[in-house]
């Protein structure tokens, strides 16, 4: 990222050096700044951006925005709060920048970051991280969790399981525009889940979902030795027989 010590009474800027997003999906590039202390307080503040050094992608008047990226670009920071934060939706492939903001303020000054750029890496999803303990015992409580990262926080994936049971989600903001998702499952295995994939598929709002899965290692008590077994042919057919 692009550090820059966010003196008061300096041009300065702070934006990632670069953002990663999914072709077709949304990207929020942060971005922050500051100019020197004006005697009055601005009025009025207008957020530019540009691509390479002229072409404006996002301006409060469309019509000063390039017909490419006219209807896709937001301006998603309060520039009061000296926030210039962009929303890109949707992403194409060849919005790889570099991009940097320009500010005008009111009756003052304006200046633009040239010096503070952002590029974009349009790539295609990771398969999720899925977690779950290696060996699982039947009728025992069971907790999964699969995660991954993406760059649309008004638009988060849809995690779903194989597996019924009690889901949850939760959303965690990273670094350099990006987000984390995590479901995570609480269930019972039962017999039937021996050997069986254990799979969490991610569904992204384009293109096709992605996956991961693990394989259950069941265990079950045998009521003989009181002590937990894993499952074999013989093992299999005595609790048939029982059942």
């Amino acid at each position: 990222m692009h550090r820059a010590v966010l003196d008061a009474s300096s041009w300065t800027a702070e934006v990632p050096k670069s953002v990663s997003g999914l072709q077709g999906s949304c990207i929020v590039i942060p971005c922050s700044f500051n100019y020197p202390e004006p005697e009055e307080k601005p009025s009025e503040f207008t957020g530019i951006w540009f691509k390479d050094t002229h072409d404006t992608i996002y301006h409060p008047d469309s019509s000063n925005i390039i017909k490419d990226y006219r209807g896709r670009t937001e301006l998603v920071g309060y520039l009061r709060q000296k926030n210039c934060s962009l929303r890109i939706d949707p992403l194409h492939h060849s919005d790889k920048g570099p991009f940097h903001f320009r500010v005008e303020i009111k009756d003052q000054n304006k200046y633009s970051y040239i010096h503070d750029t952002v590029s974009i890496a349009v790539s295609s999803p990771d398969p999720p991280s899925l977690s779950v303990r290696e060996e699982v015992k039947v009728g025992e409580e069971v907790f999964a969790s699969c995660s991954v990262s993406h760059s649309c926080p008004s638009d988060s994936p849809l995690l779903t399981w194989s597996h019924s049971g009690t889901p949850s989600v939760q959303s965690q903001q990273l670094t350099n525009g990006q987000w984390k998702v995590t479901s995570s499952l609480t269930f019972t295995p039962s017999i039937t889940d021996h050997n069986q994939s254990l799979v969490c598929t991610v569904a992204f709002r384009v293109g096709k979902p992605v996956k991961s899965l693990r394989t259950l290692n069941v265990k079950y008590i045998n009521e003989r030795t009181s002590h937990y077994d894993h499952f074999s042919r013989h093992s299999r057919a005595e609790l048939q027989d029982v059942s």
